[in-house]
């Protein structure tokens, strides 16, 4: 590892890794209370975030009062505050302790058949629901060989340290940019997680990849890189999305059938979102409304944060 990543300014970085391994050695529920403590204190200083999910969640929920507005945030607050007891499980939990985990699947075979077939190649097209680091886990060890392609982190040190620990159970993490990489691993029919759910910006995307469609009835730069995948490496696509059950028992994957697309992209973007909203809608607490989903706006229209 970089000697330049023992600086003070990657102190901060250090002593949280160095927290969430300690945690990770107690029980499941003890990492789940501890940090929900921990977010609670921490809550003052992410105004920003709670506003981002409250100004997304009255976008999605029109109908809801401002009261209800409210509860919602709340809840996914504490719901994105477990997440990051979910990252420590993903991350240093052991194989023994990671096992007693509860996982419920449901139409899952969908997946299974694909990922097991030598001939096939399957992409999970996967969303950002909160418990998605602890998932990933799951599937990456009962799933070998599995990918993931994902949007690299800003910090190197993060960077760095997200990859080692994912890399301990997934195949390949794939820089979403590196596209050569994506279709050759696809080419060799090893599945792969992407979940494209996110707005970093035209910059980030690029015109070309990228189309405006209806997200809870409001126009979304929506990535069209998904079908294009599909129609080069001749991937099958299935959605799918992952959630807690009540009262911390464990996480449910439900796996949708895989998709037809039309090579319409606008259709297609709609078709995806369409599924996503579906989800949302029956664990809207669950999913990441702290992400600035509506950043990128049509020509002539004003920002929405």
């Amino acid at each position: 590892m970089n000697k330049r990543y023992l600086l003070p300014r990657y102190w901060t970085t250090w002593f949280v890794i160095g927290l969430m391994r300690f945690i990770s050695i107690f029980p499941y529920k003890f990492q789940i209370y501890f940090t929900l403590v921990i977010g609670f204190f921490v809550k003052p200083f992410l105004k920003k975030r709670n506003l981002i999910a409250k100004i997304n969640l009255r976008i999605a929920f029109p109908d809801k009062t401002e009261k209800e507005i409210e509860t919602l945030a709340n809840e996914s607050y504490r719901s994105m505050v477990l997440a990051g007891a979910e990252a420590m499980m993903a991350w240093f939990m052991s194989n023994k302790k990671f096992k007693k985990i509860n996982f419920e699947k449901e139409n899952f075979e969908v997946f299974e058949k694909l990922h097991l077939d030598p001939n096939k190649t399957v992409i999970v097209l996967g969303f950002h629901f909160h418990c998605i680091e602890v998932v990933g886990r799951y599937i990456g060890q009962n799933y070998y060989p599995f990918t993931v392609m994902y949007q690299k982190n800003d910090n190197e040190l993060i960077e760095e340290l997200i990859k080692k620990y994912r890399e301990k159970y997934i195949y390949k993490c794939l820089d979403s940019k590196n596209f050569i990489s994506v279709i050759k691993t696809l080419k060799k029919h090893i599945s792969m997680w992407y979940a494209p759910d996110q707005d970093f910006g035209l910059e980030s995307s690029g015109v070309e990849n990228s189309v405006f469609a209806p997200f809870f009835g409001k126009l979304c730069s929506t990535l069209t890189v998904t079908p294009w995948l599909a129609e080069k490496t001749g991937a099958i696509v299935v959605p799918a999305y992952y959630v807690r059950l009540p009262k911390y028992s464990g996480y449910k994957i439900v796996v949708g059938d895989p998709l037809e697309f039309t090579g319409d992209d606008y259709k297609d973007a709609e078709m995806t979102n369409k599924f996503l909203e579906d989800a949302i809608k029956k664990y809207p607490e669950q999913y990441l409304w702290q992400h600035r989903r509506y950043r990128t706006r049509p020509n002539g229209e004003s920002q929405i944060y």
